[in-house]
């Protein structure tokens, strides 16, 4: 028993002895009257009140004591486990209470620790689906949108978030339409791996583009939702469409030529071709079509090695003011036939830049002799070369007087085997040259080309080469 019970004990039975004392000493003096009786009771009752006010105010202090203790013990143990075996230790009472907090307070601490490691993974996955350059849908057993990231967001360009939208209002008719109803109807937690081509409006001016649609439940039964991926595959239809295009024309180009040469030598077999001029003639045309097979053949093997980085140019100073005197030198019988003018206007000053003048070469004549022949006789073609203090490149154009371009026709003649229908019977052509001249100048040289032309003025062809490249390279 503790000390201040023993205490209380002690004035308890003190209060009582003294009690019967008074009792017994107010018997004496006045009797066994009524007086001496109430003298006992009054006493009793004074002495009963005391010890209950001073159990009370005992109470209180204990607890209060035991609160302040414990709030002590238990802070201290909040920034120090290792309090708790010595309060264990000095104070046994509070060891049950100091376990307790102990193990609520590591729970509270495991707790803490899973929600950040699972905050940081959320953030982590929300940061893959938003760098994602395909639209990805999260969407719930209703059909409403719960995530959508960036891609998802820009194909479809609305005042509000996506998230919170009904999905069938986002693909409200078509193939992938049908598509969300289907699985939003069935509910089925298989996953589906059918793929669905669709036609969503290009948001970007473009007619269309196409998408792979892949939908895949997020848990059984579908009860956490699904998740739409939607797979860009428009760039490989280009890509495909290109592909058949290049080999359609290539396989005409190509047959052209053969078929020709293989008619010259029919009829030099049978015999057709009896005199000497007219073999002669037959042999001349044969000549002729070989050279262009060839070309057509190496303009493709260029591009080709171009296009797949292949190519690694031969880097120097090149003079562009001296390449295009070359080309005018080269191009001059070709235009002395069809009485037209050729002539180099070059800058007073430095022309020269780091590249392959062979490559740089090539082409300026390509833009040179189709200036020829696309010019009606008697007309002129210019050659200049200048430089571009704005952009510090050189500045390389041919002009011509011809029919001009049409203006629906100017940003596809660099594309391969393009030739302006209505000229087509002017003058034999692959429709490479000018996609050479492409990937030459941008490809490797890192400049510019483009066209200016006016209808029934002339056409001017021009490609920029900055000075200082340095480190160029194929793409």
């Amino acid at each position: 028993m503790r000390s201040v019970d023993l205490q209380l004990v002690g004035i308890c039975v003190g209060s009582t002895v003294a009690a019967s004392m008074a009792g017994g000493l107010s018997i004496a003096l006045l009797g066994t009257d009524h007086r001496a009786l109430w003298t006992i009771l009054g006493g009793t009752v004074l002495v009963a009140a005391g010890v209950n006010l001073l159990l009370r105010r005992r109470d209180e202090g204990v607890r209060r004591r035991s609160a302040l203790e414990l709030e002590n013990i238990l802070s201290e143990i909040g920034e120090d486990d290792s309090r708790s075996d010595i309060v264990g230790a000095s104070d046994p009472e509070f060891a049950g209470a100091v376990r307790a907090f102990e193990a609520l307070n590591a729970r509270v601490r495991e707790e803490a620790v899973a929600r950040q490691v699972g905050n940081a993974k959320s953030r982590e996955v929300l940061s893959v689906l938003h760098s994602l350059s395909d639209p990805v849908f999260v969407f719930d057993r209703f059909g409403s949108v719960r995530l959508a990231n960036t891609a998802a967001s820009d194909l479809f360009p609305v005042s509000e978030s996506l998230e919170g939208m009904d999905i069938r209002t986002l693909f409200d008719e078509g193939v992938t339409a049908d598509f969300v109803r289907t699985i939003l109807a069935d509910g089925s937690g298989e996953s589906r791996s059918a793929e669905v081509e669709i036609e969503v409006p290009g948001f970007t001016g473009e007619d269309c583009r196409v998408y792979d649609v892949r939908s895949m439940a997020l848990s059984p039964e579908g009860a956490g939702g699904f998740l739409l991926s939607m797979r860009d595959l428009t760039r490989e239809r280009q890509i495909s469409r290109m592909k058949s295009d290049f080999v359609s024309k290539a396989s005409h180009e190509l047959r052209t030529p053969l078929a020709s040469i293989r008619a010259y030598l029919e009829m030099l077999v049978d015999g057709e071709a009896g005199d000497e001029e007219s073999q002669a003639q037959f042999l001349e045309s044969m000549l002729d079509d070989t050279e262009r097979l060839s070309g057509l053949v190496e303009n493709m093997l260029n591009i080709s090695r171009i296009e797949a980085g292949m190519v690694r140019p031969r880097l120097e100073r090149a003079d562009l003011g001296s390449i295009a005197e070359h080309v005018a030198q080269v191009v001059e019988p070709m235009a002395r036939d069809k009485d037209i003018q050729v002539s180099v206007i070059p800058a007073p000053m430095d022309l020269t830049v780091e590249g392959d003048a062979t490559m740089l070469e090539e082409a300026l004549l390509n833009l040179a002799s189709n200036a020829v022949k696309y010019t009606p006789e008697g007309g002129r073609v210019t050659i200049t070369v200048d430089t571009d203090s704005l952009e510090k490149s050189v500045l390389v154009g041919v002009s011509d007087t011809g029919l001009g371009i049409p203006a629906d026709a100017r940003e596809h003649v660099f594309e391969k085997f393009y030739r302006v229908p209505s000229y087509e019977r002017m003058a034999k052509g692959t429709g490479l040259g000018l996609n050479l001249c492409r990937n030459i100048v941008e490809s490797v040289h890192r400049g510019r080309i483009g066209v200016d032309s006016t209808m029934g003025a002339g056409s001017r062809f021009w490609f920029t080469i900055p000075m200082g490249f340095a480190g160029a390279r194929a793409a």
